[in-house]
C-alpha cells in the first residue's frame, strides 16, 4: 500500500469525554419500509433525509434509506462537508459482505485505498476507505456492511476532497471518526436473527457410516459417480437464475472408517488425489502448485485445506480442496472417518460473483460437516 495514501481510521481520535458530549443514538424507522429501520449514532446538530420509498428486491437490489448530514453550522463535520448514507441491498445469494462490498466497489469505479474484513454471526464483513469521482472532482468514502438475512446493510460516509479545512485538503480523520462511531453503535430495530440469505439445508452422505454438512436448497444435487468402498459420494451444481449450472461444482467424498484421525487425513488426502485425477481426465487442467491456507487439529476433526489454479475450456478457474478426518471417541465403535469437500468455481478475476457465491458456500459447508 502506498505510505501516502489515507488509511482505515480503527479507533475513535476523540476522548471518551468528548464522544459523549457530542454523539446522540438515533432511531430512524418511521417512513422507512418494513425491516429496514435502525439506531445510528450522529453528531449533535445532524440531519436526516429519509429517501426510500420501498424495500430493496430483485426489481431495485439496492435503495439509500436515509441521508444525514450537519444540519448546524458549528456541527461535527460542518466545517469538511461530511455526510453519510445508509443503503439496503437485497442479496438473492448467499455471500460475504466484503465479497459484496468489493464487488460494488468495482461497479461504482470507487478506487480502493484500504481494505479490511471482520467476521460476524453472517460472515465477513467489510470495512473499507474507498475514492470516487464527484460531480468533477474526488470524493473519499469510509463503508461498512451489516447483514441480515437476505439484507445488507451498506454505511457509506463521504466527503469531497479539496475541502477548506486543512489548506485546502479536508481532514479525511474526522469523516472516518464520524463514521466509525455510527457504525460502532449501529443496531437494526427489528433484525430478523437469519444467518443466511438462502436456505440451507442439512446434505447427507451416507456409506457404511454418516456425515451431514449444510448445503444451498438452491444447489442441484447429482450422484458423484464412483465413491470409496464403504462411502458415499456426490456433486452439487451452482445453478444460476436462468436454471444453468457450469458456474461452479462442490465435490463430496466420504471414505471408509479408520481407526485414527492420522489414518483418516491419510485417506481423505488419497481421496483428493483420486478426485483431481479423474478432474484431470474431463479436460481440466491443474497447476503443480497447491497452496495450503488453513490446517486446524482438534479431538474433533482434523483438517487441511489447499488451493490451486486451474483451467478447462479457457476459463481460469481456482479449486478449494478440504482433507477432513471426523472423530467419533469413546466406546468399542471409536473411529475417524476421511471426508474430502473440493470447489470448482470459475476465480475471482473471470467472474467474481460465481466466485464469492461458491466460496461461501464452500465455506458454510466446511464449517458444518459433521
Amino acid at each position: 500500500m502506498d505510505p501516502r495514501l489515507p488509511t482505515l481510521l480503527t479507533a475513535p481520535l476523540s476522548p471518551r469525554p468528548v464522544i459523549e458530549a457530542t454523539y446522540l443514538d438515533v432511531l430512524v424507522r418511521d417512513g422507512l419500509p418494513a425491516g429496514t429501520g435502525f439506531s445510528i449514532a450522529l453528531p449533535r446538530g445532524w440531519a436526516v433525509e429519509r429517501t426510500a420509498t420501498a424495500a430493496p428486491g430483485p426489481e431495485a437490489p439496492l435503495v439509500p434509506l436515509a441521508r444525514f448530514y450537519p444540519g448546524e453550522p458549528g456541527a461535527t463535520g460542518a466545517a469538511e462537508g461530511v455526510e453519510l448514507v445508509v443503503w439496503a441491498a437485497f442479496l438473492p445469494r448467499e455471500i460475504h459482505g466484503a465479497d459484496w462490498l468489493r464487488a460494488w466497489m468495482r461497479s461504482q469505479g470507487y478506487r480502493e485505498l484500504d481494505f479490511r474484513q471482520a467476521p460476524s454471526p453472517t460472515g465477513m464483513m467489510g470495512d473499507a476507505l474507498a475514492a470516487g469521482r464527484h460531480d468533477g472532482g474526488l470524493r473519499l468514502h469510509r463503508l461498512l456492511t451489516v447483514k441480515d438475512g437476505d439484507l445488507l446493510f451498506l454505511i457509506d460516509g463521504r466527503m469531497m476532497q479539496g475541502g477548506p479545512s486543512r489548506g485546502g485538503q479536508a481532514d479525511h480523520r474526522v469523516m472516518q471518526e464520524i463514521v466509525l462511531l455510527a457504525t460502532m453503535r449501529f443496531r437494526l430495530a427489528e433484525p430478523t436473527g437469519q444467518t443466511f440469505a438462502e436456505g440451507f439445508e442439512w446434505t447427507e452422505l451416507k456409506g457404511a457410516h454418516a456425515v451431514r454438512f449444510l448445503a444451498s436448497g438452491l444447489w442441484r444435487e447429482t450422484p458423484g459417480g464412483d465413491a470409496p468402498p464403504d462411502g458415499a459420494s456426490l456433486v452439487l451444481d451452482h445453478v444460476g437464475p436462468d436454471g444453468s449450472t457450469g458456474r461452479g461444482s462442490l465435490i463430496a467424498v466420504l471414505g471408509a472408517a479408520e481407526a485414527t484421525a492420522a489414518a483418516a487425513l491419510a485417506a481423505a488426502a488419497e481421496i483428493e488425489r483420486t478426485t483431481l485425477a479423474k478432474l484431470a481426465n474431463q479436460g481440466f487442467t491443474l497447476s503443480a502448485d497447491a497452496e495450503r491456507i488453513a490446517e486446524e487439529r482438534t479431538a474433533e476433526r482434523s483438517l487441511l485445506l489447499h488451493r490451486r489454479k486451474a483451467r478447462r475450456n479457457g476459463t481460469s478457474m481456482t479449486i478449494l480442496a478440504a482433507q477432513v478426518a471426523l472423530s467419533e471417541t469413546g466406546g468399542a465403535d471409536a473411529h475417524s472417518l476421511p471426508v474430502c469437500l473440493i470447489l470448482l468455481s470459475p476465480d475471482e478475476d473471470s467472474s467474481f460473483e460465481a466466485w464469492a457465491i461458491n466460496r461461501r458456500a464452500f465455506e458454510i459447508a466446511l464449517s458444518t460437516v459433521r
